[in-house]
C-alpha cells in the first residue's frame, strides 16, 4: 500500500467518525422532533443491546438509574461507527448521496435486532406506522453522513 493510499484511508476513516458523529446527531434531532410531535416516548432498544453487550463482556449489568446514558452511549458508538466503515468505504472515491448507506444500516438492525430477541423479523412487523418512521430515521441520517462526508472532503 503507497504512503498516500495510507493517508487516504486513515482520512477516510477519521471524516467517516466525524460525518457518523454529525449522522448521529442530525437522526437524534429528527427522532426527537417526530416523538415529541406524536407523543412518544423514544426508543430503548440501544439501552437493551448495552445491557447485553455489558453482560455479556464485562459480566455485570449497568445499574437502573444508567439507563437513559447508556442509551445515549450506545445510539452515539452505533452511529459513528457505521460512520467510519463509510469513510472507509468512501475513501479516494465520491460518495454518493447517503440513500444506499441508508438502507445498508437499516437492513442491518432488521437483521441484528430479531438475531437478539428485541425485534421481531420484518416479515412479521408489516406496519408502515412502525416501519415507515424507522425508515425514514435511517434515510436522514445516511444522507447527513454523506452530506457530511462530503463537506469534510
Amino acid at each position: 500500500m503507497s504512503h498516500s493510499n495510507e493517508n487516504s484511508l486513515i482520512g477516510g476513516l477519521a471524516r467517516g467518525v466525524a460525518a457518523g458523529a454529525i449522522g448521529t446527531a442530525v437522526m437524534t434531532g429528527a427522532q426527537t422532533a417526530y416523538y415529541k410531535a406524536v407523543g412518544a416516548e423514544p426508543s430503548t432498544t440501544p439501552a437493551e443491546v448495552g445491557q447485553r453487550v455489558a453482560r455479556g463482556v464485562l459480566k455485570r449489568p449497568v445499574p437502573e438509574d444508567q439507563t437513559g446514558t447508556l442509551n445515549n452511549v450506545m445510539h452515539w458508538l452505533y452511529g459513528t461507527g457505521w460512520g467510519a466503515l463509510f469513510g472507509l468505504t468512501a475513501a479516494g472515491r465520491e460518495p454518493g448521496l447517503g440513500l444506499g448507506f441508508a438502507v445498508t444500516v437499516w437492513g442491518a438492525s432488521q437483521v441484528e435486532l430479531p438475531a437478539m430477541k428485541l425485534a421481531p423479523p420484518i416479515w412479521e412487523n408489516p406496519d408502515p406506522k412502525t416501519l415507515a418512521p424507522d425508515i425514514g430515521f435511517h434515510l436522514v441520517y445516511g444522507v447527513a453522513v454523506a452530506t457530511a462526508y462530503k463537506a469534510l472532503s
